[in-house]
């Protein structure tokens, strides 16, 4: 009895540690919350390979990451939480639902789970200690137009419509990722999404062209656009909560390509958020 309690609690402990290592968790002191779910690189060998769906890295999503906690640390005094995968994404994809994600893979099953509980986690210390937040999902992409594309759930047709008919579109505004933040921010929901303050808007007075902006306030046709997938949808406040969520594409050119690139892109950003949390938040962006 006393050897299979001991085996068991070993295995268990084995378990952790190596969870640990595939899926690496820092918590903070703003109310900001990164998630990276595809820029691990870690292709254990007692990991299966996903059979179907995406399993191309978006690469160096995981450096930029680092370089915008320490632009946010400098800037306001407190880091973001911080949740990233580093197992390489023909491994697991944390963004979609756990069949596709991990395929039944059991480690890459736990490892979806030690992603969003934790994601759930620091979302609830957000909303403990801030009372509202904003979660930030990372991702890199190589379309034509090399704009920042930033996904609130909400497609490229959905932004073909004027102003008034998005302000209208109750059922629209409900079903996206920042359904919160328009009840809590003094602008409307167009100028949320790409108004004169809009976070497109913040960036590309910072030098990066983005959609949606006023610059460019939908996809063009035909253009490929990530509108955002199971991240924000679990962890935005579509479902209730306090926290919003955007997805982050960051092109390759400009940004991802190199270090001085992602440096620049990580200050701007961090400039950006100041003024969105002011603007849409009502508070200054600071840590607690």
């Amino acid at each position: 009895m006393r050897i299979s309690f001991l085996l068991l609690f070993f295995t268990a402990t084995l378990h952790a540690q190596n969870l640990e290592q595939l899926i690496e968790v820092r918590q903070g002191t703003l109310p900001i919350i990164l998630t990276v779910p595809h820029g691990g690189t870690l292709k254990p060998e007692n990991v299966l390979a996903r059979r179907y769906g995406v399993t191309g890295i978006d690469s160096n999503t995981a450096p930029l990451t680092e370089m915008i906690i320490e632009e946010l640390a400098a800037r306001y005094g407190g880091r973001p939480h911080a949740i990233f995968s580093r197992l390489h994404r023909s491994r697991l994809d944390p963004n979609r639902e756990i069949k596709e994600a991990a395929q039944g893979e059991p480690t890459a099953e736990a490892a979806w789970h030690g992603f969003h509980d934790s994601t759930q986690r620091a979302c609830d210390a957000v909303m403990k200690k801030h009372g509202t937040g904003l979660l930030l999902d990372i991702h890199g992409h190589r379309h034509l137009d090399q704009r920042v594309e930033l996904g609130y759930l909400v497609k490229s047709e959905q932004l073909r419509p004027g102003d008034a008919a998005l302000n209208a579109d109750a059922a629209l505004i409900a079903s996206t990722s920042i359904r919160e933040l328009d009840q809590r921010s003094p602008q409307s929901f167009a100028e949320l999404l790409r108004g004169p303050h809009s976070l497109g808007s913040l960036l590309e007075a910072r030098g990066f062209r983005s959609v949606p902006s006023p610059d460019k306030p939908r996809p063009g046709i035909m253009a490929s656009y990530f509108s955002g997938a199971y991240d924000i949808a679990a962890h935005g406040s579509r479902d209730g909560g306090t926290v919003s969520a955007i997805q982050i594409e960051c092109p390759w050119n400009g940004i991802r390509d190199k270090p001085e690139n992602q440096r620049r892109f990580a200050k701007a950003l961090a400039e950006a958020l100041g003024i969105y949390f002011e603007t849409h938040f009502g508070r200054a962006l600071k840590a607690r």
